[in-house]
């Protein structure tokens, strides 16, 4: 039987490496886009801050402002308070992150990503979160 996480928290303490963390990321938001699907209370699945990942992983730094921006973002597009713990100015990234790295791409992304990712210096193809 497949678990999937079912708020950013669990996604955090359930990923011991980065490809945990994408794979889990991407159940969370198929968990995420059910719990909408059935007007379930989604402000549950974003509101307990995840313990850091930096220092565990070497992306760590790079997963924790993935789920600040995630739960921003979300938020965002459900009309939800932004979790306190999103707006911590310490989930944001000294230097830029793109996905993917090319430097042919980093225009679009810098003209695309949401908002909410941009704030935490993380930059993404808005299509990464279609599934919520």
């Amino acid at each position: 039987m497949i678990r999937r996480p079912k708020t950013l928290h669990e996604l955090a303490e359930e990923s011991l490496t980065y490809e945990d963390f994408g794979m889990n990321m991407r159940d969370f938001l198929h968990e995420f886009a059910f719990a909408k699907k059935n007007s379930q209370l989604l402000s549950r699945m974003l509101e307990v801050e995840p313990p850091r990942m930096a220092g565990r992983l070497p992306e760590g730094k790079i997963c924790d402002a993935f789920l600040a921006a995630t739960a921003d973002y979300l938020s965002r597009e459900n009309h939800l308070d932004t979790p306190r713990w999103a707006r911590k100015d310490d989930f944001m990234l000294e230097e830029p992150w793109f996905s993917p790295e090319t430097i042919g791409v980093r225009a679009l992304l810098l003209r695309d990503t949401p908002s909410a990712f941009k704030d935490k210096n993380i930059f993404i193809f808005p299509n990464a979160l279609n599934v919520a």
